[in-house]
Formats: C-alpha cells, structure tokens, sequence
C-alpha cells in the first residue's frame, strides 16, 4: 500500500509536468466572497488593500464568479511578516500591468495563512508531499471548481508576466488535459488507509538516526539550508538521550542551541529569535521574529537547563520571555503575533488563540523551573483574556437556557475569531492551561483544560482517530496535518495532551483515544519519523516510563522546585487533593508537613517530605 501511494505521486508528478512543461520551466507542480474589503482586520490583507489587483476573500462569492466567467483562480497564500511575501507584491501585485494581466486571466483570491490555517494547511501540505518543500508565499492555480493543477512559491516579476498568458492560452486550448491533472491531484490527496499497527521504541531510534544523519557538526541544527531553529527536534533529542544515556544526542542540542544564540539569527540587542537563516552558519537571518518560535524555542532552551544546569540556557530562556514580555505583549495580557521582516519595528498585532496557548505554556514552564512567579503571572492574564471566568460562562449559558459549556473566546483582532474553529486553538490552549495548572495550582485551569479537550475531541476527530484542522467540511479536503514542520503539528500536541489528561485523570476515555491516534499515523511516521519528533515525544510519554507526582500540603513550594529541577520530562504535576482526579483523595500531609508521593501508574513508593529525597525518586 504505501509503494503503491509513492507511486500515484510519482504518476501525478510525471503528469503535471508534461502539462506545464510549456508554462514555466522552473515552476513547481503539485498536488493540490466579495471583494476584500477596504479595511480588512488582517495585516497581512491590509497591506494589499491598495494594490490594484481586484483581490477578493476565499469563499463562495469567487467561486461563483469564476465558474461564472469560465475563469481559472489565482490563489495566493501569505501573511503579515514574510519577506518574500512582501517581495512578490512591490514587484508583481503592486504593478499596473501586472495587476491588469491577473485580473483579465483570472478571479484572484488572497488568504492570510495565520487567519486561516485551514486553508493554507490544504495548499502547503499538498506542496510538500509532491515536491518536498514548500514556502510562502504559496501561489496556486486552481479550476474554477476549485482543483489545483499548478503552484509555486516566489515567482520573479518576469516569469510571472510569462505565466500568466500562457496559463490563459491553455485553459482555453488544452482544458481537458488540465482538467485530468487536476483530477489526478485530488485523486492523491486522499488520505493514507490507517494501519493495524502501533509505533513502539524502535521508531524513537529510527527516528534519532534520521536526524543524526541531517545534524551539522560544524554549525549544530538540521541539513540542508534554510534552516529553522525546529526545537521540537531538540526536545525529541533531550528525551532520546534521557531514554538511553546516548550523549550524542545531548551533544546536538547543546551544539545547535549555544550555536543559534551566538549567530545572527538571535536579536542579541533586543532578544528574540528570528524565524529562520538562508544559510547553513545562522547567519542571513530572515528578520521576522513570530511569537510561536519565541514560545518553543523558549521551552528548549528551559529543558536544555534542566538536563545540563548550565546556567547559559537558563539565561537565554530569561531574554526571550524579557522580549515577548516587553514587545510582544498586548494591554489586554494577550501577546501579538510578530514582528515584520523588513520594517523591524512594525509589529503584526493579531492576536491568535493558539499562538497564545504556546506562549502560556512556555511562561508556565519558565516559572517552575526558573523559580519565577512573574512568569506565571503574565501567562494567567493571557489566559483569561481567551478562556471565559466561570461567572461569565455561567451569565452566556444561562441567557441561552443551556448548561456550562466550554469555549475559546477570542481577542478583538484574533485571527481566531473568523468564526472558524481550529484544533491548533484548542491543542495549544490545552497545552498552555495544563503547564499553567502545574505552575499555579490553581484547578480552574485544569478544569478548563479538560472541558476544552473534550470539546475538541467532538469537533475534530475522524473515524480512526487522527484530528482534521478544522471543525467543519467546507474546504476542497478537510485537511489533517499528522507531521511537524517548523513547530510540532496539533495530532502531535494532541496526543501529548491526551497522554497527560490520561495520567491526570485516569480516564480511560482519553488512554484510548491516545492508543487510536498512534495507531493512525503509525504508517506515515514510520515512514519518515524525522518529520513527526513531536509525535515521537509524545511517544516516549506513552511508552514510559514516566510519573504521577502528587504533592500534598499547605506550601508545596519547595517540593514543586525539586520536581522541575531535573529533565523528567514524562510526568504530570498535582497538588491534592484534586477532584478531577480521585485517586488524589488519600494522598495527604504526613503530620503536617508538605508530602510528595511518586508513583508509576498509579502505584506510589513511600511519601517522603525531603526535597532532596524527591529528585532521588524521580532519577
């Protein structure tokens, strides 16, 4: 089954470029509303609000038109902070002759990616299974029923004004051969069947020898340029060598991270990581700094100090939090997406839910293992601008005459507040309130986290139990995304997720629902493990071993600080008793002092009060 997929890819590939040969000799094929309006909340479509291509939204609206005028659809995916982005509209969109060719030969559709991930999911994915890579801008061609049939990232200025009336001619002579390509697209972008199988220990190793085989010994990071900083790898590789005492996996990471802090792509005047470099020493960056790379690379950086006690990490860790504290932050207690590439000082000022839940898992983490209680607050007050206080949910549900139910709000400006719901939003916000549940104690954010999760286990799990990216069916596929790219994919946090609630809670509902997803990605992650080491965390998880840490008593502080001292990366963190997790209910002080009990599946060792004795239990 899985040579047979290889070569229907082959076989689309083979014939979307006997198609196209004529088109652009360099351009990339793959497999695959009114007029924007003149003040559109997104950045990103607010910096093309005066081009005078006639841009409109995705949706019914162009669609109609297209089909209506028997016209192909020019789509463009970007957002706010992406060079090349800004690079495709100074030299195409932004030209009137340019503009006049595009508005002739096609209806012009334009989609900020961080609004609308749903969207870019099912364009970016499919760019990356045909041809391995792919980048934004992300412009696609696509029928008027909306069938892909060719796509490129950056196209030139000149091979741009080329491709357009060649695109023109052949819609109009060749249609039919067009048509059959694009038939032969959707015909690959069908999902993979689910295996019977299930991933164990070997993948890990699998998937550590791929990355060991990509690794720069000169300059740390992952082969070939560009690089991106992927600290999900890292964190992969720290639990690798916790797993198996292999120091050169530590090696890697220490290598790469004292690497990045120490060339360009680090703001070593402001702070921050910039997204990416061209080259293989980190030195082009890209200018852009997200907020989602500041959150990851911050828990890395956390881990890294864990596992070593070198103090180097600790510190950078401290930098990017003084960064996003300082830059990033909006009055609200929310954080804003970026900053711009070329204009450093523009800043993208959406805020997104899912960003958001990085960032207050990140600041979380920070405050237990730096010992820093600012952190959690900063995380806490983003929280509550994005997860209703009981009182409000219970005002909504009882005007709608309904019972409490779970949500995600959204900031004003929230790319997550198009009325669209995403399982990134829920995955990452998940994240963010289990880590803020362990920083604070406080069961709110357990019981949110929980709610939460049940929700976005009705909205987006399919019938084997991988999770699409959106909880509706309107797009061409309903797209899941099951491998990482630059930052680990929301099936990835999800089983984390899932495995953590299921120690937390001792549901087995949620044990279950963990086993069904591997099961459903095991195929795809076998196949290439080097592109799922989130996956693969969440993995090590599963596999164990790993702790159920139950502190009791009145102030638990020290305890908690022993606990986050050491890389132990597989435990969950509660403080009884705990409701949502009755098996807390016996565990209680001994004469009156804070008590730690560790157990493994529930079964405790003796409960000891020493902090010192805690980290010999957990070693």
């Amino acid at each position: 089954m899985k040579a047979e997929g290889r070569r229907q890819r082959a076989e689309v590939r083979s014939r979307c470029r006997r198609v196209f040969a004529l088109l652009l000799t360099s351009a990339l094929c793959l497999l695959p509303s009114a007029f924007i309006s003149a003040a559109p909340r997104s950045p990103y479509l607010t910096q093309h609000a005066s081009d005078p291509v006639q841009w409109q939204s995705y949706g019914d609206a162009a669609f109609a038109e297209a089909r209506k005028n028997n016209k192909p659809i020019f789509l463009s995916i970007g957002y706010s902070t992406c060079h090349w982005c800004h690079e495709m509209q100074r030299e195409s969109f932004a030209d009137p002759e340019i503009a006049k060719l595009m508005n002739d030969a096609f209806v012009n559709i334009l989609v900020d990616r961080e609004e609308r991930p749903d969207i870019d999911s099912v364009y970016i994915a499919v760019t990356r299974t045909l041809t391995g890579d792919a980048g934004w801008p992300n412009n696609v061609i696509l029928t008027p029923d909306g069938k892909p049939f060719f796509a490129a990232s950056y196209i030139p200025k000149e091979r741009f004004r080329a491709l357009i009336p060649r695109v023109q001619k052949m819609w109009s002579e060749q249609r039919e051969g067009i048509v059959a390509s694009a038939n032969m697209v959707m015909t690959a972008l069908k999902p993979p069947p689910v295996s019977t199988e299930t991933l164990g220990a070997d993948i890990l190793e699998k998937g550590y020898r791929q990355l060991a085989a990509r690794y720069d010994a000169e300059n740390g990071g992952f082969l070939p340029a560009p690089k991106f900083p992927s600290p999900h790898h890292l964190m992969f590789l720290l639990r690798y060598w916790k797993r198996t005492g292999d120091t050169k996996a530590l090696k890697m990471v220490e290598h790469t991270l004292q690497t990045m802090r120490a060339r360009p792509i680090y703001d070593a005047q402001r702070f921050g990581f910039h997204r990416y470099v061209t080259d293989a020493a980190w030195r082009e960056p890209h200018f852009e700094k997200m907020l989602n790379d500041q959150a990851v690379l911050a828990i890395a950086y956390l881990e890294a100090y864990q596992a070593t006690h070198k103090k180097e990490y600790a510190d950078v860790a401290r930098e990017i939090f003084t960064y996003v504290l300082r830059d990033l932050r909006a009055p609200n207690g929310a954080f804003y997406t970026a900053h711009d590439s070329e204009v450093r000082t523009r800043r993208d000022e959406k805020i997104l839910t899912s960003w958001n839940g990085l960032m207050i898992a990140s600041l979380s983490l920070g405050a237990v293992i730096l010992d820093e209680d600012s952190y959690a607050i900063a995380a806490q007050s983003a929280a509550e601008v994005f997860v209703p206080s009981r009182a409000r949910a219970r005002a909504r549900s009882r005007a709608r005459g309904g019972g409490e139910v779970a949500s995600l709000t959204t900031a004003p400006g929230s790319g997550s507040g198009s009325g669209f719901q995403f399982l990134d939003d829920y995955t990452f916000f998940v994240w963010g309130l289990l880590n803020l549940y362990e920083a604070t104690f406080d069961a709110k954010y357990l019981e949110r986290a929980i709610a939460l999760e049940d929700k976005a286990l009705r909205l987006f799990r399919d019938n084997e139990g991988r999770f699409f990216v959106t909880s509706t069916n309107e797009l061409l596929v309903r797209p899941r995304e099951t491998g990482d790219g630059a930052l680990p994919s929301g099936n990835s946090v999800q089983l984390m997720n899932l495995i953590r609630l299921a120690r937390i809670t001792a549901r087995d509902d949620y044990a279950k629902s963990a086993g069904a997803l591997i099961r459903s990605v095991a195929d795809e992650a076998s196949l290439a493990p080097v592109a799922s080491t989130g996956l693969l965390s969440a993995l090590d998880f599963v596999l164990g071993p790993s702790y159920e840490v139950v502190l009791a008593g009145k102030d638990v502080t020290a305890l908690r600080r022993a606990v986050f001292a050491q890389f132990v990366p597989n435990k969950v963190v509660l403080r009884a008793p705990v409701a949502l997790a009755p098996y807390t209910k016996e565990q209680k002080p001994i004469h009156g002092r804070a008590t730690a009990y560790v157990c493994t599946n529930y079964l405790c060792k003796l409960p000891v009060t020493d902090a010192a004795k805690v980290s010999e239990l957990l070693r």
